[in-house]
């Protein structure tokens, strides 16, 4: 089982996801982690990105802003840093969401932080204020 460390920056635009998820892929497979958790981590990764480049770097051009992920794989967990200078969101001040109840009202998105909170065993997040955003997605063996 071999460690995996690489560090990977895009632009933001949703253009770039199939890069994070090439990333994580390899991550998953170099790292030695069952491949089977591979669609659950792009998809909870993905899930973060995406917020970013919506939410994050919503007055931002598209391509002008940058996101970093570095990825740590270990025997005992994968681990990615996400790093942005956009504006500041806390995923912890959002409630877990009632599934039924989101369905029924018609709700389409809204799942992102749903999702990573389901897929991972770490969600943490922290920021300086109008320096930079820093979410840390752990799922440990």
């Amino acid at each position: 089982m071999a460690d995996f460390h690489e560090k990977l920056s895009i632009p933001n635009d949703s253009a770039c996801l199939f890069q994070i998820r090439d990333l994580v892929s390899r991550g998953v497979r170099e790292g030695g982690f069952p491949a089977i958790v591979i669609n659950r981590l792009q998809i909870a990764v993905d899930e973060a990105v995406s917020n970013i480049i919506e939410h994050g770097y919503l007055n931002v051009p598209r391509g002008k802003g940058a996101i970093i992920l570095t990825v740590d794989v270990s025997a005992d967990r994968f681990r990615i840093e996400i790093v942005d200078n956009g504006i500041s969101f806390d995923p912890r001040n959002l409630s877990d969401v009632d599934i039924q109840k989101h369905a029924a009202e018609g709700h389409a998105g809204g799942l992102g932080v749903f999702l990573m909170r389901k897929i991972m065993d770490v969600v943490d997040y922290r920021f300086e204020a109008g320096r930079e955003n820093r979410l840390v997605l752990v799922k440990n063996r």
